[in-house]
């Protein structure tokens, strides 16, 4: 009966709902200080030791912080008061940021103090995800899930493409230390605005946190996935996926020397890749599709992704391959904004943060490896007949799960 209200009283809210775009603007500019952050403690770290190698031991800080600890955090979540778990995290990365950038402006800064902040930033980060993630799920009206969810990759895309041009011009003309501050405010001003929203309890919330009673959750969010007769196609397929698609992204600078480009023609690539994603998910966003115009359009991208992205890595002719990665980045986000916003609506509400933990742990490290074994076929082929056989096998699990009867009855019918 709770659930059901919950529903209607869910149905019944705009989409531009206050609580909404209060995450929206808060998020958008604790993002601008983050990005600008990255770009300039990277400066400060290669300025100080003159040493590429340390930002890739910031990055695997990360990424394996969230692949060991993801699918126990979100167990946590689903039984803490989620508005204050994003509140309280967010004023702890604030007082991290301002006390890095302090010790930065009296030049007491050091690598030990950057590496201790970057494992304290990715360990708010596992906490803060599922948090937001089904904060949204809870405030997005269930019929408005995917133009939600295209707002927000969306406007993240927006600050992505121009942070990234701007943030190198920022930390010449403030300095390392003022642009650490700022960061720090941002994450103070988003906390202060998660004050103002508010969040329905979840079904769970309150209830005691024991490790048996995490690893408990753990199994029951692994079960829950082989037993949802949607999610146990949804899940498997994306993580298939995820670990034949996500490797050559991380070698694309390599693929284009391979393919003689230049530097400049790989950022005019990426670039171009942005935009496409970006204009993609700014038309989900403004446009309300019919569920069967929502099926389609994920059937379509991804399967037509697929197949410009081939003809892609094919092609030796620098314009063509941008024409192509633009649709073909188009494509692939119209299909994932789709995904995405079907698996949120499949997720059960008593553990909803659990699945979610497990599967950013899974695709984190389904990509970790991805990279890894891309890496070690390229030393043996050229990139683009890798990359190719890659996107061909990917067709496999994308048209199963494209077609699969239930699938296309779970989205028509939501």
């Amino acid at each position: 009966m709770l659930m059901t209200e919950q529903t209607t009283v869910n149905k019944k809210k705009k989409l531009l709902n206050k609580d909404f775009v209060i995450l929206l603007q808060g998020g958008g500019v604790s993002l601008i200080g983050d990005l600008m952050y990255s770009v300039a403690i990277g400066f400060w770290v290669y300025q100080t030791t003159g040493s590429n190698s340390l930002m890739g031991v910031m990055t695997s800080i990360s990424l394996f912080v969230t692949m060991f600890l993801s699918p126990f955090s979100g167990s946590i979540v689903d039984k803490l008061n989620r508005k204050w778990v994003l509140v309280l995290i967010d004023l702890f990365q604030g007082v991290i940021m301002l006390t890095v950038g302090v010790l930065a402006y009296v030049e007491r800064l050091s690598v030990p103090i950057v590496l201790v902040a970057a494992f304290l930033a990715a360990f708010c980060g596992v906490f803060y995800s599922p948090a937001l993630n089904t904060v949204m799920l809870d405030i997005i009206p269930r019929d408005d899930m995917v133009r939600g969810q295209s707002l927000v990759s969306g406007g993240s895309s927006m600050i992505n493409l121009v942070g990234n041009s701007l943030s190198g011009v920022m930390v010449a003309l403030l300095g390392v230390p003022l642009i650490v501050i700022i960061n720090g405010i941002s994450n103070l001003y988003s906390a202060f605005s998660e004050m103002l929203i508010s969040v329905p309890k979840t079904v769970r919330q309150g209830t005691k946190i024991t490790v048996k009673g995490t690893l408990h959750d753990m199994k029951n969010a692994i079960l829950s996935i082989f037993s949802d007769p949607c999610l146990k196609i949804f899940v498997p397929c994306a993580l298939i996926i995820n670990l034949l698609a996500a490797g050559p992204f991380t070698l694309m600078l390599p693929f284009c020397m391979e393919k003689e480009f230049t530097v400049d023609m790989y950022g005019y690539l990426m670039s171009i890749q942005t935009a496409g994603s970006l204009i993609c998910v700014l038309l989900l966003g403004a446009i309300k599709f019919s569920p069967r115009a929502r099926y389609f359009i994920m059937a379509g991208g991804f399967i037509l992704s697929e197949i410009t992205l081939v003809a892609a890595y094919i092609s030796e002719n620098f314009i063509l391959t941008c024409v192509l990665a633009f649709l073909s980045s188009l494509l692939n986000t119209a299909g994932n904004t789709v995904f995405n916003a079907s698996l949120m609506l499949a997720l059960p509400e008593e553990n909803r943060s659990g699945i979610l933990g497990f599967f950013q742990a899974a695709s984190v490290g389904g990509s970790a490896l991805s990279a890894v074994i891309y890496g070690l076929l390229g030393d043996m082929f050229p990139l683009y007949i890798i990359f190719s056989v890659g996107a061909v096998i990917c067709f496999a699990p994308m048209i199963w799960m494209c077609l699969h009867k239930r699938v296309k009855e779970f989205v028509l019918s939501h």
